[in-house]
């Protein structure tokens, strides 16, 4: 019929229009070259009708601008071309691209965000980790709410979080590592109750935890390491049941761990060193059986590292230097099989015994600058 022949005639069209703007990417000049139909190119792959549905073309030494002819390709629903050396501004016409699934720049020099990603309604992973980006996070990522996975992390990100980000509610891993991020953490990131990994290691976070935080029940990976977060260490935060990493070093917490943090009975690993913590170590924080790697380096802590630190069995870095620890090191560390054990710069004043040092810390001395610079003054061979 009439109707079926223009139909098959835009189809033809459409097909000569994404090999035109294949080829004037430059991406895959080669196979332009020797005439060869572009849906049988390396990295190029087409849907039965001919259109081209993915792009991967990560790590090909690809260089230059993103040419605005990506647009053309409006049936492509995976585009990676990651690890190259790609510069400028991703294109407007990024936007036309409204049945991508996956959109992967990481590792190349991008440097800005076009608004119109925001069209991008389909969206399930955008990777544009380790580029030169700068300025604000654009609003408009909030509308892409299919994304699953975000990643901006290892830019020059500047500005706050915008509160669009709690739009995001499929969200499961949010990266935004070591940008330059400042102001307090939204409170309508709980909206996020799916959320699972979230990062914001190194960047100028400041103010207080939000109780909102207990509403992400799922998360599993929570990094504010090296920010400006200030107060108390929240007692809520006992209140995460899958937590399985803490990251809250290098800020400017103070006052006693919290108690309630014991009942984070999945926790593999603790960091909470660089901050000014006072008070003891809770005897109570050292019932989790799952911890791993404990680190409250660089704090104000003070008095005895208490006895039930024995019930950590599966605990294989323990390090807890320069702070005011004292006492004798309790004979129960020697019976942990740990790979790490640093005690340096305290108090310790007491005589320690040799036993208390696990097998692994022993060897050639190891232990001897692992526990310098406290007050003991010699070791108990026996």
């Amino acid at each position: 019929s009439i109707e079926i022949t223009r139909e098959t005639n835009n189809d033809s069209k459409s097909l000569v229009v994404e090999e035109k703007a294949l080829i004037e990417t430059g991406w895959l000049n080669y196979y332009s070259k020797i005439g060869v139909h572009h849906c049988t190119w390396l990295g190029v792959i087409c849907s039965a009708a001919g259109s081209v549905i993915k792009i991967y073309l990560r790590g090909r030494d690809l260089n230059g601008s993103i040419t605005p002819q990506i647009g053309a390709l409006s049936k492509l629903r995976y585009l990676d071309l990651s690890l190259n050396s790609l510069i400028d501004a991703l294109p407007f016409s990024i936007g036309n691209l409204t049945r991508l699934a996956v959109l992967d720049f990481s590792y190349n020099e991008i440097d800005s965000i076009p608004l119109h990603i925001g069209k991008l309604k389909s969206l399930v992973h955008l990777r544009l980790s380790s580029n030169v980006l700068v300025g604000p996070i654009p609003q408009e990522i909030g509308k892409l709410t299919n994304l699953v996975t975000l990643d901006l992390s290892l830019n020059m990100l500047l500005g706050p979080i915008p509160s669009s980000l709690g739009q995001l509610k499929n969200l499961s891993s949010l990266y935004l590592t070591s940008n330059k991020i400042f102001g307090p953490l939204p409170p309508n990131l709980s909206n996020l109750s799916i959320l699972e990994f979230f990062s914001l290691y190194q960047n100028k976070i400041n103010g207080s935890i939000p109780a909102a935080i207990t509403n992400l029940k799922r998360l599993i990976v929570f990094d504010l390491g090296v920010n400006n977060l200030s107060g108390q260490i929240p007692s809520f935060l006992g209140l995460l049941p899958s937590l399985s990493s803490l990251y809250l070093d290098s800020n400017l917490f103070e006052g006693f761990i919290p108690l309630d943090i014991k009942k984070l009975k999945n926790l593999t690993l603790l960091y909470l060193s660089n901050n000014k913590l006072t008070d003891s170590i809770p005897s109570s924080l050292l019932h989790l059986p799952n911890l791993w790697d404990l680190s409250m380096a660089s704090n104000l802590l003070e008095g005895p590292i208490p006895h039930e630190i024995e019930s950590l069995n599966a605990l294989k870095y323990l390090n807890f230097p320069n702070n005011k620890l004292s006492a004798r090191i309790p004979l129960q560390i020697g019976g942990l099989s740990l790979y790490q054990l640093d005690l340096s710069h305290n108090i310790i004043g007491e005589l320690y015994h040799l036993n208390s040092i696990p097998q692994a810390c022993r060897k050639k001395n190891k232990h001897r600058r692992l526990l310098s610079n406290n007050l003991y003054v010699r070791k108990i061979l026996y």
